[in-house]
């Protein structure tokens, strides 16, 4: 195993981590929001991040399946952050800021997982690695196409 980890259980440990973290960034980014719809979709992405701690937790033959098998299902990338600028967090920030904030966070995310599935030579590591991955790029393709449904045809955000 490489990446510094010489066991699953490190592993599962440091995936676990990243996943509270993300919890914890979109429950913040919720509060931070005035505006009721936005803070319901950033509450559902902690959901959806505590639900993947829940996964990774409870880590079995059937989760690994079910990993593998949305390595198969593509994810689109409708290039976004391509024109975004910087944007810093605060209470009340446009909503805007809020999803490109969120829409780096997953990039990073993905890009973190790629990178792991790619350093490991365990091939069930990798898997897993591949699969959150793919989970990151699905959410960043969500958050995408909300702020694209918000902002087509606007211009891109002043920095603060």
């Amino acid at each position: 195993m490489s990446a510094g980890f010489t066991t699953f259980a490190e592993v599962i440990s440091f995936a676990v981590i990243r996943e509270e973290d993300a919890f914890a960034f979109y429950s913040d980014l919720a509060a931070k929001m005035d505006d009721p719809f936005m803070r319901q979709i950033f509450n559902e992405f902690a959901e959806e991040e505590s639900r993947h701690k829940q996964l990774l937790e409870s880590l079995d033959i059937k989760a690994m399946s079910r990993l593998f098998d949305n390595l198969t299902k593509k994810i689109d990338d409708i290039g976004i952050l391509e024109n975004t600028p910087p944007v810093s967090s605060g209470t009340g920030m446009p909503i805007r800021d809020a999803l490109i904030l969120a829409m780096k966070r997953e990039e990073k995310s993905q890009n973190l997982y790629s990178l792991l599935a790619q350093s490991t030579g365990d091939n069930d590591l990798s898997l897993l690695f591949a699969g959150l991955a793919r989970e990151e790029a699905g959410h960043r393709l969500r958050i995408e196409k909300t702020y694209q449904k918000l902002f087509a045809g606007k211009p891109p955000a002043v920095t603060r």
